[in-house]
């Protein structure tokens, strides 16, 4: 998953929820999840709201592992590590793209 910039509004977005729906539909259980926030930018309360909502389904969903590559923007740090608090389920911090995945990728017992 990645996430890029600011994003105004959750009309910006209208898909994002029917498209979590849909991979959370189609996922092997016990799937991981890279997520790759370097780009995004802090947003508003309305679009927090939409992420908390995909964070609880993914931990109905029986996510395995999160991987996250932090964002740089130092109030969107915080509002990542707050949604995931919120639904009780820890990420595991990755410094890039490459690490994550081979970090879930040992997690998870599979190889390339």
């Amino acid at each position: 998953m990645r996430i890029n910039n600011y994003w105004k509004s959750p009309e910006v977005v209208p898909n994002y929820l029917n498209d979590w729906n849909k991979v959370i539909g189609i996922a092997s259980p016990g799937f991981t999840l890279l997520a790759d926030f370097r780009n995004m930018l802090t947003h508003p309360v309305s679009v927090k709201a939409m992420h908390e909502t995909v964070a609880t389904k993914l931990l109905e969903s029986n996510v395995s592992y999160v991987a996250e590559v932090s964002p740089t923007d130092r109030i969107a740090v915080l509002q990542v590590s707050g949604v995931w608090k919120q639904i009780g389920k820890g990420s595991i911090k990755v410094a890039d793209i490459a690490l994550g995945e081979n970090i879930l990728d040992q997690l998870a017992g599979t190889t390339d």
